[in-house]
């Protein structure tokens, strides 16, 4: 069963078995619809035709009873002329079973065929009689019970008029359903269905359960309709008005119904059948489709067949000669079959032989290249285990496809736990914002160098490192991933803070000696100024302005040692989130006094949306006290000092402009050291603390100045603690 004799034949028989049943179930499902369609086409047809009949019907016997109601209105209210009119056309014309005349109170005067009982009766109830009234207009009522049959009609109601063209009455005549029974009956000796019309009120005028000569009103059905898919009934479509074609099931039977509207009247004319009925023509097509299909599957069979034992027989040839390839036969004996007629055969089989030998010589290459690769690879394994740096590769989907040692010795994590590592949760593992970087560098082609990040290893200790990250691109320079460099930043950092350390000694001793030299100014005036108060002979006044200069060189004294202190002490912050915008409210309140000396006006921006950011709120308060005090001494009298906040990304800004005298271009750059300053007695340490309270808050301050006009400070601190 497994031969290719077997499975060819088989195939191909199931096949076309297979492809003459589909095509004739199709062909039968495509025949059905089409004679469905056309069906009910021709459905739809017939009721069009019947309306247009009946509506020709009526607007002839409309257009007689009108032709009377004129003829009536110029004998200006003769009762015998009228009489005499009306009774010629009842005589005269077949249309009508009933005709009578209606003075304007609704009573009726006379009627042929006559009846005693009905005379002098009021008819206000009709709705004939009001819309005759009213509109001064020829209609047709909906079926009712005649009063003088006593069977159910309709009524063509028109006016009659006097000399001064007022309505003094109207001219009525029955229409009799047999009469469109006989329209109908036209059409129902050549169709096999039922035919249906209801009139505009829903009341049945012709059905073929119904007889002509019953003497009541029967009122349709609200039977529920599929059109087009959607449901709906007999009511709606008598609102709507509308040509339709559409099914409903009675009786666990379905019947296909055309509904059309009679011109002028809208009347609605149903003509249906029976599905069975309908497509008994589409049966008779089946059953000979079927028979057809037998044949044709049958005729298939045999083709395939002999098809399929054509081409199984030089495969088996050719299976033969490509067998002795497993036993290292170079060249293969094709003298067998020669002369066969299927030669492309036995060019398959010359091209096996061929390919035998190029088979061979590309087993080789393949077994030195795969040593080749393998070499390499093995090379670019120990270039990953000595780089220094870790070394990451995501594709484009985020996943990790290249990792080395020092990864691991960096994050803490083994090598086959990173690798099954997404791009999500390797950030969410080490709590590392490369997010953004991996699609820049995807979407863009940006390269970052050496950007300084914090991680947390997998015993959760904060580790300093800079990432640098790029694009991989494949030989067709098509990107296929990123990958990342990871530094470890701890023992460089360990060795800034030694150079610091170092750096701070250093200028405490250039601090040191500048202290003392401006300490020993003040020390030796207070000695002269002690001198002077040990001398009875000064009068009280002099004292006092003598204790009033000693108090200022002390005060002095102070500032300079505490601005001593500032620099010297290594803080250890003390972070707690912290309102800045309060905090900036009490340090104005607390320079109030420096501001109002000089009528300093001070214009604050507020946020519209309060933020805490996690700060050691006594350096930072010291940072914006020194950045204030530099604004109140920078600008004159009346100056203004500018106050705004920015919330970028998660970092806060806070802005301080001022109105002042500005800072030299060639100064800017030197505002942040140690001992510049532009007082006659500062000491040149207050920006220079400032600085580096910013920088332990990992912040960044920013000096921008335009000389005699204003200097901006811009100082950024991240709202989260990193």
């Amino acid at each position: 069963m497994n031969s290719l004799k077997f499975k060819i034949p088989l195939f191909i028989v199931i096949f076309a078995f297979f492809s003459v049943a589909i095509t004739g179930i199709f062909t039968q499902r495509i025949a059905s619809e089409g004679i469905q369609q056309k069906t009910l086409d021709k459905n739809l047809l017939i009721s069009e035709m019947i309306g247009n009949e009946i509506s020709t019907y009526l607007e002839d016997a409309k257009v007689t009873v009108e032709t009377a109601s004129n003829f009536s209105s110029q004998s200006f209210g003769n009762i015998d002329n009228i009489k005499y009119e009306i009774f010629r056309i009842y005589d005269n014309f077949p249309y009508f079973s009933l005709i009578f005349y209606m003075n304007d109170k609704a009573d009726m005067v006379f009627s042929k065929p006559s009846n005693d009982h009905v005379k002098k009766k009021s008819y206000m109830d009709r709705s004939y009689y009001w819309d005759v009234m009213n509109t001064e207009k020829t209609t047709i009522s909906p079926l009712l019970i005649s009063s003088v049959l006593e069977r159910p009609h309709f009524i063509i109601a028109s006016p009659v008029k006097n000399y001064s063209k007022e309505t003094i009455g109207l001219i009525g005549a029955g229409i009799p359903l047999y009469n469109i029974q006989d329209i109908i009956d036209k059409t129902q000796e050549r169709f096999n269905g039922r035919i249906t019309i209801i009139d505009r009120q829903g009341s049945i005028v012709i059905d073929p359960d119904i007889k002509n000569n019953s003497d009541k009103i029967v009122s349709m059905k609200n039977q529920d309709f599929t059109i087009n898919k959607k449901s709906t009934n007999l009511e709606n479509i008598l609102k709507d008005k509308r040509n339709v074609v559409g099914h409903y099931i009675e009786d666990n039977k379905t019947y296909y119904s055309a509904i059309t509207f009679v011109p002028g009247v809208e009347w609605m004319v149903i003509v249906e059948q029976e599905e069975g009925t309908m497509l008994a023509e589409a049966s008779e097509i089946e059953k000979k489709l079927s028979a057809l299909m037998v044949v044709v599957v049958i005729i298939a069979v045999i083709i395939g067949l002999i098809l399929a034992f054509s081409i199984t027989k030089p495969i088996g040839k050719l299976v033969k000669n490509v067998r002795n390839l497993s036993v290292g036969i170079k060249e293969l004996d094709f003298t067998e079959g020669q002369n066969d007629s299927i030669n492309e055969v036995t060019e398959l089989s010359k091209a096996f032989s061929e390919m035998s030998i190029i088979l061979n010589n590309n087993i080789k290459e393949l077994e030195s290249s795969f040593k080749e690769q393998n070499r390499l690879q093995q090379y670019l394994n120990n270039i990953l285990k000595s780089v220094a740096n870790g070394i990451i590769v995501f594709n484009n989907k985020g996943d990790i496809t290249i990792v080395n040692r020092e990864t691991e010795k960096i994050t803490g994590y083994n090598l086959k736990e990173i690798k099954e590592f997404s791009l999500e949760e390797f950030i969410d593992r080490l709590d590392i914002t490369i997010g953004e970087i991996f699609i820049d560098v995807i979407d863009k082609g940006n390269v970052f160098n050496d950007v300084e990040l914090t991680i947390k290893n997998r015993c959760k200790e904060e580790i300093s490192i800079s990432v640098s990250a790029s694009r991989v691109l494949d030989d067709n320079q098509q990107v296929v991933g990123v990958v990342f460099l990871l530094k470890d930043l701890r023992e460089r950092k360990i060795m800034e803070r030694e150079l610091a350390r170092d750096d701070r000694i250093k200028t405490l001793g250039r601090l040191s000696a500048s202290i003392i030299h401006d300490i020993g100014n003040p020390l030796a005036g207070m000695g002269n100024l002690i001198e002077i108060l040990k001398d009875n002979t000064n009068d009280q006044e002099t004292k006092d302005e003598i204790l009033e200069f000693l108090e200022n060189e002390v005060e002095d004294l102070n500032n300079l040692v505490i601005s001593f202190l500032d620099f010297t002490y290594e803080s250890k912050l003390n972070k707690v989130p912290t309102n800045v915008e309060n905090l900036l409210d009490l340090i104005l309140n607390l320079l109030d006094s420096e501001m109002e000396q000089k009528d300093i006006i001070v214009k604050k921006s507020s946020l519209e949306t309060p933020i805490l950011a996690n700060i050691d709120r006594r350096a930072i308060k010291q940072a914006l006290i020194n950045i204030l005090k530099n604004a109140i001494h920078a600008v004159d009298k009346k100056g203004v000092i500018y106050i705004s906040f920015n919330q970028n990304n998660n970092n806060l800004e806070i802005i301080i402009e001022d109105n002042g005298k500005g800072i030299k271009e060639e100064d800017l750059d030197r505002v942040f050291f140690p001992f510049y300053t532009q007082k006659r007695q500062g000491t040149g340490l207050g920006l220079f603390i400032t600085y580096n309270i910013i920088k332990e808050h990992n912040g960044t301050i920013v000096v921008e100045s335009e000389f005699g006009k204003r200097t901006k400070f811009i100082i950024s601190i991240p709202i989260e603690e990193q």
